[in-house]
Order: structure tokens, then C-alpha cells, then sequence
């Protein structure tokens, strides 16, 4: 995988890094996501879980930086499980308020289909309390906290983003209807996804997660 990024509507692209990185060897069809502090996450579709890697910005006018070393995400870490299976699925971080006790904080999303197989397609979560847990890829890729199933049957596919109802389109592919890769989508709030734990916060204050 490479990053590419344009600063002008797509009238021209640069490599993020050097032509010559290799941010997520072994790894295809990737998506991105901006973290708290504005460093670039890389999540990558590999067997059996997640490649993840971290572009730390040095001067972010000019996009220079460095990628960190990539890390897999799987069940010998406590991280995002696919058994049995390479699927592309979505990573989303949206920022929430722990009921419990009432923190602030960012909660992580990754999306793929649980298994065996291209089946069960669902939501992981991941608490970033501190800048600390994302600073390097070896704190994202460990420890996830929960998860939510989408799906029960045959499934592959997803992606997600955020609505204007401040609730979350989840789309992926699944075998309804006996065949495959019919589109669902579901509207869900971050209290159906955390069963209960968690609840969106548009108004965090994001000083303390910049680095």
C-alpha cells in the first residue's frame, strides 16, 4: 500500500512520506483515518485480522513526516479478529462519552467480517483515552474493547460514515435473498453499537489528545 493525498480538490497528488515507504507490506485495499491529533491511521486488509501503521506529521503545512512500522492487529493481541478471512472493511473514529463515569473520549471502529469465513460482518471498538493509545500502531492494534455483529449469515464487504442525525450509516454486502452481495445499511447510534457504554459527543474538547 502507498498514500497518496492532494491539497487542492484533486488537481495534483503527492506521496505521503517517500515513494520509496512501504507503510503496510503484505496488506491491500486500505482505508485511512485522521486520529485525534491529526497523524493519518492506515488500516489495511490482511488474513485473520489488521495491518495497522501511523504518518506522524513533522510539519503538516508542507506534509512532511514519517511512517512508523506496521503491526497486526489479530487474536495473539487482543485486537480485530477475521477468521479465516481477508476482507476490506472501514475504520471510523468518533468521538464519545463514556457512561460509566462520565470521560471523554474517542472510540475507534473497525469493520470486517468476524467468521469463519466471509460471514458475520460487524463493528470492533477501541477506547483512545490518552494520546498514548494511539501514539505507535503496536497501542492501536491491541486490546479492542468490544464488539457489535451486523450480520449472521454469509456477509464481506462494509464501510461506514457519519450522518447528519448524528447516528452511523453502516453498508456492507451479505447473502440475503440466497445470493451475494446484496447492500444493507443500517442507522445505528454508538449506543446500540457499545450496548449501552458509550454515547456520541460532538463537543469534546480534543486539546488533551493533540500531541
Amino acid at each position: 500500500n502507498r498514500v497518496i493525498y492532494s491539497d487542492d480538490f484533486g488537481g495534483s497528488w503527492n506521496v505521503l512520506g517517500s515513494i520509496h515507504d512501504r507503510p503496510a507490506p503484505g496488506g491491500d485495499e486500505p482505508k485511512i483515518e485522521e486520529l485525534p491529533d491529526g497523524s493519518v491511521l492506515l488500516s489495511s486488509r490482511i488474513n485473520g485480522g489488521r495491518l495497522y501503521n501511523i504518518y506522524t506529521y513533522t510539519d503538516t503545512k508542507a506534509a512532511t513526516g514519517s511512517w512508523a512500522s506496521n503491526v497486526m492487529s489479530n487474536a495473539n493481541n487482543n485486537g480485530v479478529i477475521a477468521v479465516n478471512n481477508s476482507t476490506n472493511g472501514e475504520v471510523f473514529c468518533v468521538p464519545v462519552t463514556r457512561k460509566e463515569d462520565g470521560k471523554d473520549m474517542y472510540l475507534l471502529l473497525q469493520s470486517v467480517p468476524f467468521g469463519s469465513g466471509r460471514a458475520n460482518v460487524g463493528i470492533y471498538y477501541k477506547e483512545l483515552t490518552t494520546l498514548e493509545d494511539f501514539l505507535t500502531p503496536e497501542n492501536i492494534a491491541k486490546n479492542w474493547n468490544g464488539r457489535h455483529q451486523s450480520s449472521y449469515i454469509g456477509s464481506a464487504y462494509s464501510t461506514m460514515c457519519w450522518q447528519a442525525n448524528d447516528k452511523l450509516a453502516f453498508l456492507y454486502e451479505e447473502e440475503t435473498h440466497g445470493a451475494g452481495y446484496t447492500i444493507v445499511y443500517k442507522n445505528y447510534t454508538i449506543e446500540q453499537i457499545t450496548q449501552g457504554a458509550y454515547t456520541y459527543n460532538a463537543n469534546l474538547n480534543r486539546d488533551a489528545f493533540v500531541a
